[in-house]
């Protein structure tokens, strides 16, 4: 799981250097872009898979693909082929984090999954965050090529997961044609709307409209399809149970919130608060830092309480909170700033290991793979969501306070580490800019806490609605009773 979150964000600080290498400058989008499509997509086909062929085995699979996408991608003549490359890693980026959660789930008591969970979130916020940073050091030192060279070894230390015992899996797919190729085209409509929109192409323009509009429709007779279908990739009634949905849409929201802080934070401490790069990088620990330790204790809760919902639903009320405070102190200094995303990062780390082990318990152990890959594609579309969201309400304060501030903010940002720093020039309609991005952050944060307090407060000790006792014998066997 840590290589495919990791490959999500490591390339990001070696963009100019490839860009200086294989030229492309308007495409370089794409190199990230395809990832991030191939990942989402490939997520819930390995989980269907992974039910019915064996998790371990599709693992397999999944890390060979992604290992061989590494030694394409570091060995890439043109863009063209970096991108194809790029595609290919993140199909097995998608399988990666789905089965590596997945088998936790198989092989883990539903009672001490949250402590797995836990470690699960702080590795995942661990990767995310540390990415740029890898990659920067990689890309500087020894080249942008050796951000890809890296995956041999960690992809080797990685194969230690199949010595695990997993169940054989079901042995039944039969594919479901109509409901896998509309999912895929209503998928890759939507992430490329949210993708290319506010950059490449502005928000009202007719290609964006029209590519939202596919992806919309698409997820709205992609229900109908698949109660139509005898074997449907993604079940109705699977994700029809409110414990779920519900959970579901909350990973989905957090992950838009975290994502759209991780990629605005950095530029508001260079461009608005006037410090430098190194900086701006180390006032992110505080955020990864507290994340990656609440997750930990969160899931060792889960596992001592039995009972997920709870701090689920009270970090992101914390984090609501805190975002409202940073937006009214927003001119305190990166100081106060700092001590702020502590404690949103804190809130944050709550959510992956209570959602993914109420996901799990309530899917039960045949469904698992499709249950986890549900969670793990509603972060993928919430990240992409976020991090549009936030830039387009940056831009869009921006041009309300200042019609000039976008390009201005877009010079100075290129113009990055190329001239000696100087103070903002339109750092008073930044800070107003940005009070309004947190804010819609903390709003973001409120729906998620509403929608997380609505789920029923589970015991994990209990069996799911609709399964008997006989059924979740596996599930509960080598349980500790208190």
């Amino acid at each position: 799981m840590f290589l495919g979150a990791l490959d999500q964000t490591i390339i990001a600080a070696a963009l100019p250097a490839i860009a200086g290498s294989l030229g492309g400058l308007s495409y370089l989008a794409w190199v990230v872009t395809a990832y991030l499509l191939a990942a989402t997509v490939a997520a819930p086909l390995y989980g269907r898979m992974g039910d019915a062929f064996g998790r371990k085995r599709m693992l397999v699979w999944a890390l060979g693909l992604f290992v061989a996408g590494s030694v394409a991608c570091a060995v890439a003549p043109t863009l063209t082929v970096l991108i194809c490359a790029r595609a290919l890693q993140g199909l097995g980026a998608g399988g990666l984090m789905t089965l590596a959660q997945a088998l936790i789930g198989e092989v883990v008591s539903p009672r001490e999954r949250g402590r797995f969970q836990g470690w699960f979130g702080a590795n995942f916020a661990l990767a995310s965050t540390l990415g740029p940073v890898i990659g920067a050091v990689l890309s500087q030192h020894l080249g942008w090529r050796s951000i890809f060279w890296v995956n041999i070894p960690l992809g080797l230390g990685a194969a230690a997961a199949f010595r695990v015992k997993t169940f054989p899996g079901t042995g039944l797919c039969r594919l479901d044609y109509a409901g896998t190729g509309l999912f895929v085209a209503s998928t890759v409509a939507l992430l490329l709307a949210l993708s290319i929109g506010g950059r490449e192409v502005s928000w009202t323009s007719p290609i964006l409209l029209a590519l939202a509009t596919v992806g919309v429709a698409g997820f709205v007779l992609l229900r109908r399809v698949e109660q139509k279908a005898a074997d449907p990739l993604i079940s109705p009634q699977l994700i029809g149970e409110p414990v779920i949905w519900r959970a579901s849409l909350t990973v989905f929201l957090f992950a838009a919130v975290f994502f759209g802080l991780i990629v605005q934070l950095p530029v508001f401490f260079q461009a608005a608060l006037q410090t430098s790069a190194t900086v701006s990088g180390l006032l992110l620990i505080p955020l990864t830092l507290a994340q990656v330790i609440v997750s930990t204790a969160t899931g060792l809760r889960i596992s001592t309480t039995g009972h997920p919902r709870t701090a689920m639903a009270a970090g992101l009320s914390i984090v609501m909170a805190a975002f409202f405070l940073l937006a009214a102190g927003i001119e305190l200094g990166p100081v106060f700033i700092a001590l702020l995303t502590c404690l949103i990062g804190a809130g944050l780390g709550s959510t992956m290991p209570a959602a993914q082990t109420m996901v799990q318990w309530a899917a039960g152990v045949e469904r698992l793979g499709v249950a986890t890959a549900a969670v793990s594609f509603s972060r993928s579309v919430g990240g992409v969501m976020g991090v549009a969201m936030a830039s387009a309400v940056l831009l869009s304060a921006l041009r309300v306070v200042d019609p000039n501030a976008p390009t201005i903010l877009s010079q100075e940002l290129a113009s990055i580490g190329s001239r000696h720093f100087e103070a903002s020039r339109i750092a008073p309609a930044l800070i107003v800019a940005y009070r309004w991005v947190f804010l819609a952050l903390g709003g973001l944060s409120g729906c998620a806490a509403l929608i997380a307090w609505s789920i029923p407060n589970l015991d994990l000790a209990a069996n799911p609605p609709g399964e008997s006792h006989g059924d979740a014998t596996t599930r509960r066997s080598g349980r500790r009773t208190d």
